[in-house]
C-alpha cells in the first residue's frame, strides 16, 4: 500500500504545481479583464478551472494515506498496545480536526517510526520528521493566506496570488521529499 500512498502524494504535488503555475498567467488575465470593465464576480481564468485539482487530489491522498497508516497502527499496537499514543480513530481524523491537526499526525508518524524499530526509522525521528511536518503545516497556512486576504479586499483586489501559490508548492515539495523517505522506511 506504500506505493499507493506515494502515487496519491505525487498526484497531490503535481496538482499543486499545476495550479501554482496556472496562477501566473491567470493573475494577469484577471487584471486585464478587470481593467477592461468586466465585473469581478464574472471574471474567469484558467486558474479558476484548475483549482478544483487540489482538493480532489488532497482528499484522495488523505484517504489512501489514512488507510495505510491505519494498517501500520494496527500492526504496531498488535505487537505492543502502548506503541502508539493515540487510538485508531485519530489515524484518520487527526489530519482535519482543528487544533489537534497541528501535532497529532506528527506524533503518529514518530510513534510508527519508533515502533518500526529499525535504525533507519529511528534516524528519521527529530530533524526529518520536524522538517516534514513544518513544511506541511507551512504549505497549509500559505495555501490559505490568499483566501483569508480576499475577505476584506477592495474591488480592484486580484485574488489570484502566484507568489503565494509558488511558495505553497515549494513548501509542499519540501514536505513531499521527506514524506517519501518516511513511506519507504515504514513500507507496506
Amino acid at each position: 500500500m506504500g506505493r499507493q500512498v506515494i502515487a496519491a502524494s505525487s498526484s497531490l504535488l503535481a496538482g499543486v504545481w499545476i495550479v501554482a503555475l496556472s496562477a501566473i498567467p491567470s493573475a494577469q488575465s484577471y487584471r486585464d479583464q478587470l481593467a477592461s470593465g468586466v465585473e469581478a464576480s464574472k471574471i474567469v481564468t484558467a486558474y479558476d478551472a484548475m483549482t478544483v485539482i487540489v482538493p480532489i487530489t488532497m482528499i484522495g491522498a488523505w484517504i489512501i494515506s489514512s488507510r495505510w497508516l491505519r494498517q501500520l497502527h494496527d500492526a504496531a499496537t498488535a505487537s505492543s498496545p502502548i506503541a502508539i499514543r493515540r487510538n485508531r480513530t485519530w489515524v484518520f481524523w487527526s489530519w482535519i480536526v482543528p487544533v489537534v491537526s497541528l501535532w497529532f499526525p506528527k506524533n503518529l508518524i514518530e510513534d510508527l517510526l519508533k515502533a518500526n524499530g529499525s535504525d533507519e526509522a529511528k534516524s528519521l525521528i527529530g530533524r526529518d520528521t520536524m522538517t516534514w511536518w513544518l513544511t506541511w503545516v507551512g504549505f497549509a497556512l500559505v495555501n490559505n493566506i490568499s483566501i483569508v486576504a480576499a475577505f476584506d479586499a477592495s474591488s480592484d483586489y486580484v485574488p489570484i496570488r502566484p507568489e503565494l501559490e509558488i511558495a505553497a508548492a515549494c513548501l509542499l515539495t519540501g514536505s513531499y521529499l521527506v514524506w517519501i523517505r518516511i513511506i519507504r522506511v515504514l513500507g507496506d
